[in-house]
């Protein structure tokens, strides 16, 4: 008898650590979606705007974004490679900055890319008046890089980018 209330004591509070266990890490998970976002823009802002880990990880996605444009001609292929290694070297900080600030966001587009100064500022112009582009640049904005990446598909997927380029291109 003694014996059978000590197994049935242990087998329901191995059932109940599993479930605190369970719960507790599902916590976890939740509140380190909630608060990563805001951390990581701490952390770059304590260290005088420099990358941090998750920075660098989406810099390098956006990197190899870029490189997979390369078709082969030389030209093109050499300012594929020029965008690339000038991303490199940008910070994040400025990228935020600019998702705010129409005039930086074209001197960066110039800057970063073979656009031409009306060109970057006919991009810079669409992106700021088109309301479509708004949850995008909130995203950068706020350095929600995840939000940013879904706000990205949606626009890539609508045609909205591609709507964008040709505009650019006409120019």
């Amino acid at each position: 008898m003694r014996q059978e209330r000590y197994q049935r004591y242990h087998k329901k509070s191995h059932k109940k650590t599993i479930w605190i266990t369970l719960i507790t890490v599902l916590v976890l998970i939740i509140l380190g979606i909630i608060f990563f976002f805001p951390l990581n823009n701490t952390i770059r802002n304590i260290s005088g705007g420099n990358d941090t880990a998750s920075d660098n990880m989406v810099k390098n996605e956006l990197i190899k974004k870029v490189d997979s444009t390369k078709n082969g001609d030389l030209a093109h292929d050499k300012r594929v490679d020029k965008a690339a290694a000038t991303l490199k070297k940008t910070k994040m900080a400025d990228i935020i900055a600019a998702a705010n600030d129409q005039k930086k966001a074209a001197t960066m587009l110039q800057q970063n890319s073979s656009l031409t100064t009306s060109q970057a500022n006919a991009a810079a112009k669409k992106i700021f008046s088109d309301s479509k582009y708004d949850g995008l640049r909130q995203a950068v904005n706020s350095g929600n890089w995840y939000s940013a990446y879904k706000q990205y598909k949606t626009l890539s997927n609508n045609g909205s980018l591609t709507e964008l380029r040709n505009s650019i291109s006409t120019k």
